[in-house]
This record gives C-alpha cells, structure tokens and sequence, in this order.
C-alpha cells in the first residue's frame, strides 16, 4: 500500500517536471537568467576586464533570435555602466551567431534500411567588449550610447 503512494507521487512530481520543461522551452530565454549548469547553459555570464571594460556574452535558446540577444545584451551594458558612474558606452567587439546545437538522433534499422527521427536545437549567442566612457567623445568616429537613454527606452520584454 505505502509502496503505490510512494510510486503515484513520484510520477506525479515527474510529470509536472515534464510539463514545466515543455513550457520552459517554449518561450525565448529571459532576460534574468545567469548562466549555470541549471539553465543548460543559457543566459548571461559577464567579466569585468578593465576598470572600465566588460566582456558580456548571453546564449540563448531556439526561441531567442538576434535582435533579442542584442537587446539584451545592450541593457546589460547600460545597466553595468550606469552601476560603474559612466554616463556613455561603446562596443569595441562585437559578435552574433546563430548556431545548431545538440543534435539527438534514434533510429533502427530493418534489412538495409534506417528509420529513425533527430532534433537539431538551434541557440543564439551574442558576445561583446563594452567600455564605459565619462563622456561622449567629439568626432571619434565609435558608435557611443547614451546610458539613461538605453536604460528608459529599451526594455526585457521580449
């Protein structure tokens, strides 16, 4: 008897585990979320490499496209030099990539033949060097940002 209670509210605990996965994966990565082991590797991770410069990069998964990647990574370079006391930011490197990853496959073969089906995820990776700046340079030719405005203009939502 005890043994059947044990086993239904196992199942059950794994069954909402499933579901909250399968919600989970349906949407794009949130804005919030730190990268861990926990998150498969999603979300942000960034290291300060200067007094005044950060490398931030933000995976996300097949949901999340570029311009998402790069929105939130903007945000992030404002919100980190606002927190630092610099009004302006420049990116002075900048990558996006788009990339399939994860591919998981199953198949069987009958006489000569294979049957099977795979997945192949696809995440989004947007990594960046900002460099705060004190003020706004005259005639540098470098695209800077004004931190405020990033900060009341762009948003998390995706």
């Amino acid at each position: 008897m005890r043994f059947n209670r044990v086993k239904k509210l196992a199942v059950q605990k794994l069954s909402i585990g499933v579901i909250l996965a399968i919600v989970l994966t349906a949407c794009a990565t949130p804005y919030d979320t730190e990268k861990s082991f926990w998150t498969f590797g999603k979300g942000f991770e960034t290291m300060q490499i200067a007094a005044d410069s950060w490398q931030i990069s933000f995976v996300g998964n097949t949901n999340t496209d570029r311009a998402l990647t790069r929105k939130y990574v903007m945000l992030k370079s404002a919100e980190l030099c606002q927190k630092a006391g610099y009004p302006y930011f420049t990116f002075t490197n900048e990558q996006t990539n788009r990339d399939s990853v994860g591919q998981f496959g199953a198949g069987t073969t009958t006489s000569d033949i294979l049957w099977g089906s795979s997945t192949i995820d696809k995440e989004t990776s947007t990594v960046v060097e900002v460099t705060g700046l004190k003020q706004h340079p005259a005639n540098s030719g470098l695209r800077v940002y004004d931190t405020n405005y990033i900060l009341s203009h762009v948003s998390s939502d995706s």
